[in-house]
């Protein structure tokens, strides 16, 4: 890949993370005040995953600014973020599964909240699109750490699907258990993810350290 190639491409992923900053953002904090207020554990869940993606696509585009300038080491900024981004992911998953089964032990109802239809039915829309121009850039870039936002990206489509889901079934149906299964679907989705974004981290920390002593 030519130079003015490769500065292309990082140009095009910092306009699209910083895009994604500002939607996850926007959506994952008024997700979680809606959520809290509401009583709902899948709206809190949507949220924070969505506060992940934008935090990640926060450090992206502080990444690939600075290796578009020249400033900083890429890959070791690449490793930092996949770490945190993984334990940040892994920590609200096991949050999310505590509270989930703690509500339906406890038979707790969500509160109904036209805005949780509002957040979920445009994320449905909004995140794919988003998760494909991540990815694509990701296989031209080569960079494992854009790949995991673009997959954040992606599995926040399929949370606001089954998020949304859970509250119509609670709506139509009033089926109060809907709200906390969703959760906990949502709650394996971060772990798994988490467990490994963390891992590619590691292997990728491991790889340079050997690259080094050899």
């Amino acid at each position: 890949m030519t130079e003015n190639r490769r500065h292309e491409l990082l140009l095009r992923a910092t306009r699209w993370s910083a895009l994604s900053l500002a939607w996850a953002s926007l959506v994952g904090t008024t997700a979680l005040v809606a959520g809290f207020a509401a009583s709902s554990v899948a709206l809190v869940g949507f949220g924070a995953n969505s506060v992940l993606d934008g935090s990640a696509s926060a450090v992206l585009v502080w990444r690939f600014r600075h290796e578009h300038l020249g400033t900083a080491d890429a890959d070791a900024v690449e490793r930092r973020a996949a770490l945190a981004v993984g334990a940040a992911m892994a920590a609200v998953g096991v949050y999310l599964a505590v509270t989930a089964i703690s509500a339906l032990a406890g038979h707790s109802e969500p509160d109904r909240t036209s805005i949780g239809y509002v957040l979920t039915g445009a994320s449905v829309c909004v995140f794919p699109v988003l998760a494909r121009a991540k990815l694509r850039l990701a296989a031209g870039l080569r960079s494992p750490a854009l790949r995991g936002d673009g997959v954040l990206s992606l599995a926040g489509a399929v949370l606001a699907a089954a998020t949304l889901t859970g509250l119509l079934l609670d709506a139509a149906f009033d089926w109060w258990w809907a709200d906390a299964t969703t959760a906990l679907f949502i709650a394996a989705m971060l772990l798994g993810e988490g467990s490994r974004t963390i891992a590619v981290g590691r292997q990728a920390g491991s790889l340079d350290s050997e690259t080094e002593s050899a």
